[in-house]
């Protein structure tokens, strides 16, 4: 029988969503009376626990200064130094002639590795210290929702059948999406990826792969930080992550498209380490001499999913990956979860002072579609050229861009709430309706234009526009300059897409020369569709001169990655 108790909230759920939401509501409404259940008994494991150990600046601003985690993350967990991404070169068999794209230093902005266990165990103590009610050892067998009343929710505890009433109900579940199974509105996506992953105790730091290269060494600002960085191993098809983790372990896995890396070559960790062997040679000698240092190993299969609504005027929301999972590349898991808390925390704070809450819902709903779309397009389809520096190159530029621009800056800014996102709606669409078109620009060059370098890899500079995309995050604006900070956010992205066009453009027989308008919503490569792509008509019609004093150096794109440096 179900608690008569009437309860604010409940969270399926006690992991990173479920524990951050939960300290969100009761910060913002100390008197709400929350339910955690969650299925975990006892105290996490640290570092052979979960994945997401990666933050970008939403997901640690996020747990730094919203959740108020700050202390507990620069006390325990590692300042990360930015994502860095390695394409190949030969066999790869030395990173040092790997053209290399990555921070010089730590970012100004700071973000975290995150050892998944050691955190929630210390989000777990929060959360009870402020009266949240956690319930752990809990199997939820099934809800009821009743939009008309309270919720019904049935779990089993201690072999105990339970439930509890609810006005609120938070799917905080993870991949179990008990809500979004429930009502049956989980969506399939085209992007089938498959992923493996393990944790190595004692790490591994990738410049001493490069220790006897001091021209290597030197291009670093201090020797030694590359190993905190988020760094990824690229070739053909899939890319490779290297984590480290405040409790002295690493957590390295694998992320492969099945069309050129079948799942049987990496299911298991003897398959994975051959796997290695064959594509990371470096990394498979520096994992096969320490077998007995892996804690764990862990697979999943087809990892993407979409979902139909996150937001519901029934009052139940999905956060987290009960809602949708594009892909761990640029680790926008602990964004997604910061965006879909904080736009859940305010539906339900409003919603129990009796506001009318229905038309910020849907604003907030179809923001998070929106955005999920514009993480999945950065990566969907993109797996076959991630071994192709002469797009990934741009492609990287362009994504880090993009990354620190729209949602992302207004989040770091502290303007993710209705009344400002919805002034500057306008703007964000068309950075996400530009971004869309430019990936397309992307895949089409991948056709066009292949190479695979031998190195020596030339230094990869960015163009200014993208290195100080990351510098405006941490700026004190007013609302009307952040507002107008945008609106140059978008222009800049209109003249970077049209150096990226003419850039891609640069083989094929006939091409628009440098002064040409070009209109940066285009679709395509291709000559024959040019014209019912829209590239010769619009609004927005720049010519690379005027796209590159607007963005002030698109020449960081423009320029060959693959020439030799000899030092």
């Amino acid at each position: 029988m179900p608690d008569q108790r009437n309860r604010d909230v409940v969270i399926l759920g006690g992991g990173l969503a479920g524990l951050t939401l939960a300290i969100q509501l009761k910060n913002a409404r100390p008197e709400t009376d929350i339910v955690v259940l969650d299925k975990r008994k006892g105290l996490a494991p640290e570092a052979a626990f979960k994945v997401g150990e990666s933050t970008v600046p939403t997901g640690a601003h996020y747990f730094a200064e919203v959740i108020g985690m700050k202390e507990h993350l620069e006390k325990f967990h590692l300042q990360k130094n930015g994502l860095r991404f390695f394409q190949p070169s030969g066999d790869n068999s030395d990173l040092t002639q790997r053209i290399e794209l990555g921070s010089l230093d730590f970012p100004v902005h700071v973000n975290y590795q995150i050892d998944r266990g050691r955190f929630e165990n210390e989000l777990t103590r929060v959360a009870l210290a402020l009266g949240v009610d956690l319930r752990q050892g809990c199997d939820v067998r099934g809800v009821e929702l009743r939009p008309e009343s309270e919720h019904l929710v049935a779990f089993a505890q201690d072999g105990e059948e339970r439930g509890l009433r609810t006005r609120w109900l938070v799917d905080a579940a993870g991949r179990a999406g008990v809500i979004k199974r429930h009502l049956g509105i989980g969506r399939e996506v085209a992007h089938t990826i498959n992923a493996s992953w393990f944790r190595l105790a004692g790490g591994i730091d990738l410049e001493q792969w490069g220790a006897d290269n001091p021209a290597w060494l030197s291009r670093m600002r201090r020797t030694g930080i590359r190993q905190f960085s988020t760094n990824h191993l690229m070739g053909d098809g899939y890319w490779v992550w290297l984590i480290p983790l405040g409790s002295d372990h690493i957590s390295i896995g694998i992320c492969a498209d099945p069309r050129l890396h079948p799942y049987e070559e990496m299911n298991d960790f003897d398959s994975a380490l051959d796997w290695l062997r064959r594509h990371e040679p470096q990394l498979a000698e520096a994992v096969a001499g320490r077998v007995d240092d892996v804690a764990d190993f862990l697979t999943v299969r087809d990892f993407a999913f979409g979902v139909e609504r996150v937001y519901s005027p029934d009052r139940w929301s999905l956060v987290g990956e009960a809602g949708a999972f594009a892909d761990a590349f640029y680790s926008p898991g602990s964004d997604m979860i910061g965006y879909g808390n904080s736009a859940t925390t305010d539906l339900i704070t409003r919603d129990l002072a009796g506001q009318d809450i229905a038309e910020r819902l849907e604003f907030y709903n179809d923001l998070h579609l929106k955005t999920f779309a514009y993480v999945l397009s950065k990566v969907e389809d993109h797996y076959p050229a991630f071994g192709n520096p002469a797009v990934m190159v741009p492609k990287l530029s362009w994504d880090r861009m993009l990354n620190h621009y729209g949602v992302v800056l207004l989040f770091v800014q502290n303007r993710f709430h209705y009344e400002f996102l919805r002034s500057v709606r306008g703007d964000i669409e068309k950075l996400y309706a530009l971004n869309e078109r430019v990936q397309q620009i992307f895949r089409d060059w991948n056709q066009l234009e292949r190479v695979r370098p031998t190195g020596p890899a030339k230094a990869h500079h960015a163009a200014k526009a993208v290195r100080e995309s990351a510098t405006a995050l941490i700026h004190d604006y007013s609302d009307e300059e952040l507002r107008a900070a945008l609106a140059r956010n978008v222009a800049v992205t209109e003249a970077m897409a049209v150096g990226i066009f003419h850039r891609a453009t640069r083989n094929l027989a006939e091409r628009p020369g440098p002064e040409v308008p070009v209109n940066p919503y285009a679709v395509s490569l291709r000559p024959d569709d040019w014209e019912a792509d829209g590239l010769f008509s619009g609004d927005v019609r720049l010519t690379l001169a005027q796209a590159d004093q607007i963005a002030e150096g698109t020449e960081g794109l423009l320029a060959d990655p693959l020439l030799a440096d000899a030092s």
